[in-house]
């Protein structure tokens, strides 16, 4: 697996900007003051004008590699409400963005070079660990299930640690945090979580998650759980992190933002993973098992 690593300032208010719409609190109150106003009305706005909330999904990754915001914005809003429309609204779009983009651009004017520092930590953890932890996970689930290649965006911390894999675009971002914001889940282990991720949208995985009646887990969001477990028991194997009932709540709290029935679905997963373990179905009948587990 070849990861290319990218730091980008775009990328990190973009990446903030989200954080700030999701409701997320910045770990910095002096920031989250300077760019709120303009994300809510940006927020206002797409809600006006019926554009779907999976804007905030496409908004870091095409930061990251489109340098002009009127650009940006074009891209942004083709890909969401349809190329007729976007001509309309890309101007005011595009102003909102420069808005969220200039005190950021003056709090942190060297930061991309910055991040590059910041991360070298991390790249030499995988350059060390991050194969054999990757074909680990790969005997313990299927080699097919992981990308031959990947790009890894690295954006500031506003979260305190942080990160979501970026399955339409073949990339992570990650914060690029200097020490592990938790002891015992190293980031290591959470950028192996997030890589792991990006061949799940694979009609051979989605194909058996359909939306269930009621049920309050996405089918992307059942993918990300299920390597939850395959992660941290390979991460165990060459003693990384732990897998037992503490580490797999932590996970669930730090690295999937859950906080609901959070025992109930830390058990559920787990046995889940045993079981799989046990009968090793084809990965996506075992995506299709988790989600009607998740479901009931």
């Amino acid at each position: 697996m070849q990861l290319r690593w990218i730091a980008s300032s775009r990328a990190s208010w973009a990446h903030a900007a989200t954080a700030i719409a999701a409701g997320a609190p910045l770990a910095d109150a002096a920031l989250t003051e300077q760019l709120a106003p303009p994300v809510f009305r940006l927020k206002q706005w797409l809600a006006e004008q019926s554009v779907p909330e999976r804007f905030w999904e496409h908004l870091p990754p095409l930061a990251a590699g489109i340098p002009r915001n009127d650009e940006l914005a074009s891209v942004l809003l083709t890909k969401t409400v349809g190329r007729d429309r976007a001509e309309g609204l890309k101007n005011w779009l595009a102003a909102v963005l420069r808005e969220v983009e200039l005190p950021w651009s003056q709090r942190f004017p060297e930061l991309t070079d910055e991040l590059a520092l910041r991360a070298q930590p991390l790249r030499e953890q995988w350059e060390a660990r991050g194969p054999g932890l990757m074909r680990l996970l790969g005997h313990l689930t299927e080699v097919g299930l992981l990308v031959e290649s990947a790009d890894v965006i690295l954006v500031q911390p506003v979260l305190g640690g942080g990160g979501e894999a970026q399955l339409s675009y073949n990339s992570i971002r990650i914060e690029a945090v200097l020490a592990d914001p938790i002891p015992e889940l190293p980031e290591l282990a959470r950028l192996a979580w997030l890589v792991a991720q990006l061949n799940l949208d694979l009609p051979m995985y989605q194909e058996l998650l359909t939306e269930m009646p009621g049920a309050r887990w996405t089918p992307l969001q059942v993918s990300r759980l299920s390597m939850l477990p395959a992660v941290l028991a390979a991460a165990e194997q060459v003693e990384l992190a732990r897998f037992d009932p503490t580490t797999m709540r932590q996970a669930l709290q730090s690295w999937c933002g859950c906080q609901d029935n959070l025992e109930t679905v830390a058990t559920n997963i787990s046995a889940w993973w045993e079981t799989y373990r046990g009968a090793k179905p084809p990965f996506a009948v075992a995506l299709r098992a988790l989600a009607e587990m998740l479901a009931s």
